[in-house]
């Protein structure tokens, strides 16, 4: 029954208590709270920002590293110089152009045979009226350009030695000739006549010693074969 207590009814004690006394009423985020959830937010933004960076970086290196699809080219490396045809390159010259040695110094006989053992011509011209009978020099000078059949001039310091005169009376016209300018000697003709024996011969084999290198011995051909 509910008894009425100054002119209102008190309710019954139970010893039970409203379950809305025991609850708290709401409240809001605390400041702690909130400084930890958006140092969170904050920290998943930079892990997200450093992950797109690593895969940028990641895709630009993939990028980079593909092999590119565009043709090769082959080159080719110049050569360097001329080519010259088989044989290499050919000369200007004649076939037997040489290069004259050098004779200074040298015997005069001596040098008239290295000349001669060359193909080339001589022609002595004795200088002096004493000293000794070595090579000076020669025209052309030595080491020039010559060619087989070119006479050169030796010229000698000394005087011309006297010569020996050969016997050519009775030999065929050419042999005598060749004889002749074996010994420094230099043949001429008395006749017109250039073939045949030697009928003739002056000087002599036997006269006294009078000629010199350079000297003419005069022979006569029969002109006859």
């Amino acid at each position: 029954m509910l008894a009425v207590r100054g002119g209102f009814a008190a309710m019954p004690d139970t010893g039970l208590v409203s379950s809305y006394q025991d609850e708290e009423p709401p409240r809001g985020w605390s400041p702690f709270a909130v400084s930890a959830i958006a140092t969170l937010i904050l920290l998943l933004g930079v892990a997200g920002a450093v992950f797109g960076i690593h895969v940028a970086n990641v895709n630009a290196t993939t990028v980079l590293n593909t092999p590119s699809a565009t043709p090769s080219v082959t080159t080719t490396t110049p050569t360097t110089g001329p080519t010259f045809p088989t044989g290499g390159p050919t000369s200007s010259g004649p076939p037997d152009t040489f290069a004259l040695p050098d004779l200074a110094g040298q015997d005069f006989q001596a040098a008239r045979q290295k000349v001669r053992d060359l193909k080339l011509g001589w022609r002595f011209v004795f200088e002096g009226t004493d000293g000794d009978h070595t090579v000076r020099a020669t025209d052309p000078a030595a080491n020039a350009s010559v060619h087989k059949g070119v006479t050169i001039k030796i010229f000698v310091t000394g005087p011309a030695p006297l010569a020996t005169v050969p016997d050519v009376k009775g030999q065929p016209c050419s042999a005598a000739a060749d004889a002749i300018v074996e010994a420094g000697l230099y043949p001429h003709y008395d006749t017109p006549a250039r073939a045949g024996a030697v009928t003739d011969q002056t000087p002599l084999a036997t006269d006294p010693p009078s000629l010199h290198w350079n000297d003419e011995v005069h022979i006569t051909c029969a002109g006859n074969n």
